[in-house]
């Protein structure tokens, strides 16, 4: 039997939604790397053979380094948003904005290369940083190309983010990965230009058979501004990628269909599928 097309999922979930059936939704991946460790491991063909396997459309990539990213690009131009992360190693996660030369880098090799929508995914862990010289010169350079800012930080910072940079759009990686459902909430209600991405969020979001309430009503309150992730941060999750996305597929389908099919892939796709 041939395996269903995209198209033809979304025709089918067109017509023949039932709440537990999020496995017809085409999901974009909105929190992928590619990074130096995977590259033997998982060659590009299966990277993409496990994103059909997953059902999973399209996928924001961002790689340490950004050579795995351009790799996956080179592979599936029409399916990899290319995201750009300043790190050459992992030892850069801490201290990557202070680090000689990366801005200069950054800008060059963005000018250069001129196919990322995004910025990030980078760390920001303390409020203060986001204060440093350093860091504003990181903030204007997204800012100056249009790109969204997709950072690993907890509410204190991104409220510090758009206190220096109101301009700003921000992606928030796994929505602070342990701020509850009620800041999150009032994080979305207060920042126009903020989206939640929910990679490691998914047991949070429905810890037993059913959605936990907190989340629930913000799901559905702000179901424009959610966006789903896996965060293949090391080889040992893309061994496990299709259980990742099966994870969100669980309380997707607990959710009403609209609100469903916008946190599975329109929202991402109305935010990073077409260049402006």
């Amino acid at each position: 039997m041939r395996p269903l097309s995209f198209l033809s999922i979304a025709l089918i979930s067109a017509f023949a939604w039932v709440p537990g059936h999020a496995d017809l939704l085409p999901i974009f991946d909105v929190h992928m790397h590619y990074s130096r460790a995977a590259w033997d491991v998982v060659p590009p063909d299966q990277v993409i053979a496990k994103m059909n396997k997953a059902g999973v459309s399209k996928a924001l990539v961002s790689s340490t380094p950004d050579d795995g990213t351009l790799k996956l690009h080179a592979a599936a131009p029409q399916r990899i948003i290319a995201g750009y992360r300043p790190y050459e190693s992992s030892g850069d996660f801490g201290g990557w904005f202070v680090k000689g030369g990366v801005l200069a880098y950054s800008a060059k090799r963005l000018a250069e290369k001129n196919i990322h929508r995004v910025f990030g995914e980078i760390h920001i862990l303390r409020p203060d940083d986001v204060k440093t010289p350093a860091m504003e010169g990181f903030l204007a350079l997204a800012a100056s190309r249009n790109l969204y800012f997709h950072t690993h930080s907890d509410a204190a910072v991104v409220r510090t983010l758009f206190d220096k940079r109101p301009d700003l759009k921000i992606i928030w990686a796994h929505a602070g990965f342990s701020d509850p459902a009620p800041v999150v909430g009032q994080m979305l209600d207060q920042h126009a230009n903020l989206w939640a991405e929910l990679s490691y969020r998914a047991r949070d979001i429905m810890p037993g058979d059913a959605l936990d309430p907190d989340w629930e009503k913000v799901l559905i309150r702000h179901a424009d501004r959610f966006v789903i992730g896996t965060d293949t941060w090391e080889v040992a999750r893309w061994h496990g990628y299709e259980l990742l996305i099966a994870e969100h597929r669980a309380w997707l389908g607990k959710l009403p269909r609209e609100a469903a099919e916008k946190i599975a892939h329109k929202n991402a796709e109305r935010l990073l599928a077409a260049k402006p």
